[in-house]
């Protein structure tokens, strides 16, 4: 989740710490995390799904719901700490793994971060695995060639956390493998066998 500099793409996801502040009700307020089930835990209402919504998308699901037990309550929500700032990068890249988000992060500053791509890289349908409604997985490619070549510059997206990147293996690298392994190691060919046409 992004500084609230940005609120139209912020949503809270597991490991954010929030602080429920209740100006006229100061006995109510709260400290607490989002769980990985994407809710959180309060006093009179219960439990209360947090994932997915910006600070103010969560202040308004709380006045409803605590209007019911308190006259007129004016409620805020601060976020304390961002424990799901990071994205994922994996497939043909120099080091898959794990890494913050560092501010705005787009997916070739995260390929970056994994230290860059490989030769077997298939850029053209790199795939971003993103959690949608219900933490349901969303996928779509993005083509970074374009990005990477400046004919279409908004191919190189801007990442949100727990965002996955992944880079395929390009086709002709699969047929390499594919060679190096059915036909190199298996059928005895001599050092000095070559093909004549």
């Amino acid at each position: 989740m992004r500084q609230d500099t940005e609120p139209r793409s912020h949503s809270f996801w597991d490991l954010d710490e929030l602080h429920i502040r209740f100006v006229y009700q100061p006995d109510q307020n709260e400290e607490l995390p989002v769980r990985p089930d994407g809710r959180i835990s309060l006093q009179l209402v219960q439990e209360v799904v947090a994932a997915g919504l910006t600070p103010i998308e969560l202040t308004k699901v709380l006045v409803e719901k605590y209007g019911a037990d308190l006259q007129k309550p004016v409620i805020t929500v601060i976020v304390r700490s961002f424990g799901a700032q990071k994205i994922f990068v994996d497939g043909e890249v120099n080091k898959p793994g794990m890494f913050p988000i560092l501010g705005i992060m787009t997916a070739l500053q995260a390929i970056a971060q994994a230290g860059g791509l490989k030769e077997t890289a298939y850029v053209s349908d790199v795939i971003i695995i993103r959690r949608g409604a219900g933490n349901r997985p969303m996928t779509f490619p993005v083509h970074l060639d374009k990005a990477l070549d400046g004919t279409d510059t908004s191919q190189d997206i801007s990442l949100a956390p727990f965002d996955i990147v992944y880079v395929p293996r390009s086709i002709i690298s699969n047929v390499n493998v594919w060679v190096d392994q059915y036909i190199r190691r298996m059928v005895p060919i001599p050092i000095s066998f070559q093909y004549t046409f």
